[in-house]
């Protein structure tokens, strides 16, 4: 028997469904074009519940590991991760990986539980004797102490078997086999993605270490710290200072340097370390490279300051109206092509490359897709909901207030080189604000400055105030 057909009506114009015909969109059986709306139409077969919890939908990925080592030692490196919490010690913890597949790449992702630290484990097709990735798809689960029990047992030259579902995850070995389940994945997490992706993009490189140096200095990092580590990699000794050394160049500021050493798990299997970082706010990217297997580990600017959703996210923000129909095509386009550039899918859609951006910044604004810093690609999630647009930072929804009181005041608005150069002034709750800022040519808040006490404390740092933000809105649409 079968459900009754449930019907989906996407009003779209006539180019995209042109388009639509042309590249059906995922999971449709039938789509009718008509003058201005597309009807998709879904049919599944009932199933019992028992068939419904087990059955018959095969795994995402399954695969022979062909260096339990390594695996192990990078999923403990995530445990540790979820286990830790660098500020306020004394609240609750959260352990549930997010679990994506897609385009040879199987990646764990996860963040400590005072979300100032992201951490993710990307194991290439390399890390697999017969590694099997039967399609895309994102879970996510616990690691409890039976799965992380069976974890650390694992043995070189003794066989285990790793394998993905949409439900659950397995690992079999000699000492017998481990289940976990899917377990609801938090809100905050889906916004810390959105963060975390917009401080990889901005993230420079500056330096790459070696097996012994980065060993080295990882090893000499104090068990905890107060203000700024700063870590001047030289080769045959490197150094850890607490004053910023004299010249400019050649070291990297990290602040409560100490949660550096979640890396210590990865040590034994380390060849190369190669190190991000945004200037504007501190927060870094540190990517140890296995071979087969990378571990990736994100710093926020201070442990007080997490990746929660603002900050870097909101520097990226722009005014654009964006299409409801082309987005729905740039999701299904990216999740049809898992990994991409901006410029791969403007390529893909046939769409302006300042408008792929917009669109871009949009579906990464829902969680759905990451960044990938060492690679320099975006990639795709599955995410079981995405985030309610009414959830938005507050300075989002405190700018777009502002915005409806024609409370901003434009007296500077020029475009030079592409970047736009604003100033002006803003009347808040408690005065008139002194409001100026540039944006370069990729949409990023370079410099802003603002009189209101947030920007006077903590300057960029944290992202820009809701005066700054809707300066930058208004002059996006000025003429």
């Amino acid at each position: 028997m079968l459900f009754p057909l449930i019907q989906y009506q996407i009003v779209i114009h006539a180019r995209v469904v042109a388009y639509g015909l042309r590249h059906p969109l995922p999971s449709t059986h039938l789509i009718e074009a008509q003058t201005s709306l597309v009807l998709v139409f879904m049919a599944a077969t009932e199933l019992s519940e028992e068939q419904r919890t087990d059955a018959a939908v095969p795994a995402i990925f399954s695969g022979q590991l062909a260096q339990p080592l390594i695996f192990r030692n990078l999923l403990l490196g995530l445990r540790n991760t979820v286990e830790s919490r660098f500020y306020r010690p004394d609240l609750w913890r959260l352990l549930d990986p997010v679990i994506t597949s897609g385009n040879q790449l199987l990646r764990l992702e996860c963040f400590s539980s005072c979300a100032s630290v992201y951490a993710r484990a990307d194991f290439t097709e390399n890390a697999f004797t017969d590694g099997a990735f039967h399609r895309n798809g994102t879970t996510n689960v616990d690691f409890n102490g039976a799965f992380l029990n069976h974890l650390a047992q694992l043995r070189p030259g003794k066989p285990a078997h790793f394998e993905m579902g949409e439900q659950s995850i397995k690992l079999q070995s000699p000492q017998g086999e481990a289940v976990e389940h899917k377990v609801k994945l938090p809100e905050r997490w889906i916004k810390g993605f959105l963060q975390v992706q917009a401080v990889q993009r901005q993230a420079q490189p500056l330096f790459e270490l070696d097996r012994l140096t980065a060993g080295q200095l990882l090893a000499r990092i104090p068990a905890s710290s107060k203000g700024a580590l700063y870590l001047v990699p030289k080769r045959h000794k490197p150094e850890i200072l607490y004053r910023q050394p004299a010249g400019q160049g050649g070291y990297i500021a990290v602040t409560d340097g100490h949660r550096l050493r979640l890396l210590q798990a990865i040590l034994p299997d380390l060849q190369t370390l190669r190190v991000y970082q945004t200037e504007a706010t501190g927060a870094s990217v540190w990517v140890a490279d296995t071979g087969a297997a990378q571990f990736t580990l994100g710093l926020s600017g201070a442990a007080a300051h997490g990746f929660s959703g603002d900050g870097d996210a909101l520097r990226q923000l722009r005014a654009a109206e964006i299409d409801e129909a082309d987005l729905a095509l740039a999701h299904a386009a990216a999740h049809s092509l898992n990994q991409f550039t901006v410029a791969e899918l403007a390529a893909h859609q046939d769409l302006p490359l300042p408008y792929a951006t917009e669109i871009v910044d949009r579906l990464a604004q829902q969680g759905l897709l990451g960044f990938d810093r060492d690679r320099d690609r975006y990639f795709y999630r599955q995410l079981p909901f995405l985030v309610d647009a009414n959830s938005q930072p507050g300075r989002l929804q405190g700018s777009q207030k502002l915005l409806e009181k024609q409370s901003v005041e434009i007296e500077r608005c020029e475009r030079r080189d592409g970047e736009l150069i604003a100033s002006g002034w803003v009347r808040g709750e408690s005065g008139y604000y002194q409001v100026a800022l540039r944006v370069d040519a990729q949409g990023y808040l370079r410099e802003g400055r603002c009189t209101c006490p947030w920007i006077q404390q903590h300057e960029l740092r944290r992202g820009p105030c809701k005066h700054l933000l809707a300066l930058r809105f208004a002059a996006e649409e000025a003429p």
